[in-house]
Parts: structure tokens; sequence; C-alpha cells
């Protein structure tokens, strides 16, 4: 599609209009579960038919900053969902109770991400286990605490000897029991 075309230059200006409103999935035309072919496809072909430079011809202002505007945020979601550490932790943002808060990936995730990233350095000493740590780590801040469990327990299997994830397992134990 020619998105340089008159006729589709209303539809670019409202979409740029609620494009801070989409989550970075919704923007790439991409469900939550898109593997990492189809989130780096559908930004190419979204990247060719909007790049700003294809509109550099049209006098229109507004309908070029319109495509300026979406394409930031094309890129903007492909950096964020192509990297599976902050995919992982996008998905649990904008699925819990503050989504509309955490829709774009700031400064402030980052950070969280980096401590969340040097706790699991301590506590889980394998790949494996330290993938489970963090998604438990997640599930906790949600206080989906029986997704953690099972999370930490599995890590535990992977790093039998681990007396950090045994305590923590333990806690998670008692967390998860309350909840019933």
């Amino acid at each position: 599609m020619d998105y340089t075309e008159p006729e589709h230059w209303p539809s670019l200006q409202n979409l740029a209009a609620t494009i801070d409103g989409l989550d970075y999935f919704q923007i790439l035309n991409l469900t939550s579960a898109a593997s990492g072919p189809q989130i780096r496809d559908s930004y190419y072909a979204l990247a060719r038919a909007l790049h700003p430079d294809k509109f550099f011809h049209i006098s229109d202002e507004e309908t070029k900053a319109a495509v300026h505007k979406i394409y930031k945020r094309v890129v903007e979601s492909y950096m964020i969902l192509k990297d599976e550490k902050k995919r992982i932790k996008y998905v649990a943002d904008v699925t819990g109770p503050d989504r509309a808060r955490r829709l774009r990936f700031n400064e402030e995730a980052a950070a969280e991400q980096k401590e969340q990233a040097k706790i699991a350095v301590k506590v889980a000493k394998t790949p494996k286990g330290e993938q489970l740590y963090q998604t438990a780590l997640l599930d906790m801040k949600k206080s989906q605490w029986e997704k953690a469990y099972k999370n930490i327990q599995t890590a535990v299997m992977f790093e039998p000897a681990n007396q950090d994830l045994k305590a923590l397992l333990a806690d998670l134990d008692k967390k998860r029991k309350g909840q019933a």
C-alpha cells in the first residue's frame, strides 16, 4: 500500500493522534505471542511503507508530522520487542494493572529490568535457573504466587544445591497457601 497517496493521509493523521494509547504489539499489528521473526517481518514491512523519506515530496506538513510520529513509535516498538528480555518484561508490564503507565518502555522500566538482572545474577547460577528466576520475579510483582512458586520450583530442579532458591521457594509456598 502506498501511504504517500492523499487518500491515506486522514488515516495516518488519525493513527498518529491515537498511537500513544497503543502498546508495541498493537503498533506492529501483532499479538503478544508473536515470535521474533514475526516481529522482525512486521517491523520491516511497516518501516518500508512509512519511512519519513518517502514523504519528503508532499506539501501537507500535518501528514509529514503524523508519519514521523508513527515511524518513531514503530522503531521504538521493534527495539523493545526484538530483545527477548525486554519483551518478557514489557508483556508483564502491559498485562498488569498498571498498563496505561507502562505502554512505553522508558528509563524507569529499563532501570527496573537492570535491577532485576543484578538480583538474578546473585541468586541463580545457571542460564535456565536465571530465566526461571526472572520470570518468577515478574510473577511475584503481579502477586501471582502459584506461578512464581512453580517457576522457582523448576529453577531448583536445575540448581538443587542453591540455598537462596530453596529459601525463596519456601517463602512462596507460604504466600500461595495463604492465598488459598
